[in-house]
């Protein structure tokens, strides 16, 4: 009779342990996914630049943690190159192709102010901000134990595949909404400390 009861003991304390067991790695990648990670308002945003109608089948795929890995990496190396790490992109299904990717590797330095390409316009957010109708940058701060706690200037780039439809000033706030809202998850992946100048919530910034 002991026997069974304790095979009982041991059914019921497996019930329980079942909803509270730690999280496995599956759990953590897709708590990291793109499609967790990108607010709604981002995912959005990449529809409408890269002409996407809401009704398609789109994935938000990448892998932000590799994407930390390599930054690191990058910072082990001395910046040695300007090499852009995929962070998350915007896929229809049907074409297999990216509609639309961000991008992040380690700056040297800032743009030299005014002195940019025509096709963009600088914004007062973060370091630095330009935006185009394809493509937007942003530069900010992180100071992070990835970095080695030394505050390292980070570029994050987005850009759409494919001629954008909306019109120019649109594009060129829903691109910064993407890039700043990719950053803010980067930073959150990398602890960077505050202070980076990545907001929590994206508002159009002032024109520099």
């Amino acid at each position: 009779m002991a026997p069974l009861l304790l095979a009982v003991a041991l059914m019921a304390t497996g019930c329980q342990d079942e909803g509270t067991k730690p999280k496995g790695p599956s759990d953590q990648h897709a708590e990291a996914s793109c499609d967790k990670l990108l607010s709604a308002q981002a995912k959005a945003a990449m529809l409408r630049v890269a002409g996407i109608p809401a009704s398609a089948e789109t994935d938000f795929l990448g892998n932000p943690r590799r994407t930390v890995d390599q930054l690191a990496e990058q910072y082990g190396k001395g910046k040695a190159d300007s090499q852009g790490f995929t962070f998350c992109g915007a896929y229809k299904r049907s074409s297999g192709l990216d509609s639309v990717r961000v991008q992040f590797s380690l700056a040297h330095e800032l743009p030299e102010k005014g002195k940019s390409a025509s096709f963009f316009k600088e914004y007062r957010m973060g370091k630095a901000a330009l935006a185009g109708t394809k493509v937007a940058v942003l530069y900010f701060e992180c100071s992070s134990a990835q970095f080695s706690g030394t505050p390292q200037l980070v570029r994050g780039e987005v850009r759409s595949r494919y001629e954008v439809d909306e019109p120019s000033a649109a594009a060129r706030e829903d691109n910064l909404r993407i890039v700043h809202d990719s950053s803010r998850a980067l930073s959150g992946l990398l602890k960077c400390k505050a202070g980076s100048g990545v907001t929590d919530s994206f508002r159009m910034p002032p024109a520099a």
